[in-house]
């Protein structure tokens, strides 16, 4: 009886031994598939990218008008022909520099010159007779009439000489002003007729900003205001300052015409007939303002990305505005106060990523 039970006690420690090496058994996938997940999150914990981040908010900025327009120069003068000629002098060209009363073209007229001296010639022989008459008046040996007909005859005879005069000096032209030629119509031994363009001459030490800006804004637009203009042929901004707001409004396009004095203009090799936008401050509002290297196309979709509080990334669309403070982009849509924007290390990032950001 004892050694029945004794075998059976070692059947049933079989058994518990069996049935404990086949749960082992089952259990092996689970241990090992938790060993897996904590190495996949401990390599991902190693592949964290540290990368500088802001906070979003609203922040108060200068609003600003846009207005295009264009440089002009406060001082030029058009040349025109006022007698029929030959080109027979002319040493200048496009783009050379004059100075004020230099002589700049001459043309050959014979029939000025022979008008003059026809002119001339009666003028003489008018005063000559003038002269006699008066001193016979004086005598009372003529009549009033003959002395009153005399007079006449010289003044017309002096008024012809003068308009002669006026012509024939139209002969030789002097600059009006000092600049550049900044157009040229004629060479030498070109026929010009009355009326004709001959060429410009323009100050361009002394220029200005002209645009047209809408009627809504007359009020904020002040005489001596200090203005921000972008010169696209220099891609560069400079400093004006309002010198004049035309109190008249244009029926069509319903805006004022507004001049701005450029600030150092000589120096930054502005030059008339250039194309810009100038900057009119209009008051402020707040807005939410990212740095420009925060921002990225993806798919042809402009946005930046954000982290949440463990850090995970993902791109989120923005709508740009314009650019503030030379390095900042105004964002019209698509970020509101208190998320998490990535400013540095972009190109590196993927979507899905993990980040520890820097304030």
């Amino acid at each position: 009886m004892a050694k029945l039970n004794i075998e059976t006690y070692k059947k049933r420690r079989f058994n518990l031994k069996f049935l404990f090496a086949l749960f082992l058994l089952l259990m092996l996938p689970v241990i090992f598939s938790g060993c897996a997940k904590k190495q996949i999150h401990i390599n991902q914990v190693k592949h964290i990218v540290k990368v500088s981040a802001i906070k979003t908010k609203y922040k108060i900025i200068n609003k600003y008008l846009n207005s295009p327009g264009n440089v002009y120069s406060l001082n030029s003068s058009v040349i025109s022909a006022h007698i029929m000629g030959y080109v027979v002098y002319d040493p200048f060209h496009s783009g050379d520099f004059v100075h004020k009363g230099e002589l700049i073209l001459k043309i050959s007229a014979p029939a000025i010159g022979s008008k003059y001296f026809a002119a001339k010639a009666n003028y003489l022989n008018a005063k000559t007779t003038f002269e006699r008459m008066k001193k016979l008046y004086k005598e009372n040996s003529i009549s009033k009439q003959s002395f009153d007909n005399a007079n006449m005859s010289y003044r017309v005879a002096k008024a012809n000489l003068n308009e002669a005069l006026s012509y024939l000096n139209y002969k030789n032209i002097y600059s009006p002003l000092t600049g550049e030629i900044t157009q040229k119509n004629v060479s030498e031994g070109n026929l010009v007729s009355p009326g004709q363009m001959l060429l410009t001459i323009q100050n361009v030490n002394s220029i200005i900003f002209k645009t047209n800006v809408n009627v809504n804004y007359y009020k904020t637009l002040l005489k001596n205001t200090n203005v921000n203009l972008k010169i696209n042929s220099i891609d560069k901004k400079i400093k004006g300052k309002i010198i004049t707001v035309v109190k008249s409004a244009n029926p069509y396009s319903h805006t004022v015409l507004v001049r701005i004095k450029i600030l150092n203009a000589s120096s930054e090799n502005i030059l008339p007939g250039m194309y810009g936008v100038a900057y009119f401050k209009i008051g402020q509002t707040k807005a939410i303002i990212i740095p420009a290297s925060a921002i990225f196309r993806k798919l042809g979709i402009s946005g930046v990305y954000i982290a949440d509080k463990h850090g995970k990334i993902m791109f989120q669309p923005v709508k740009k505005g314009p650019v503030y403070d030379n390095k900042y982009i105004i964002i019209l849509n698509g970020l509101q106060p208190g998320l998490t924007v990535i400013t540095s290390e972009i190109n590196k990032l993927e979507g899905g990523d993990y980040v520890s950001p820097i304030f």
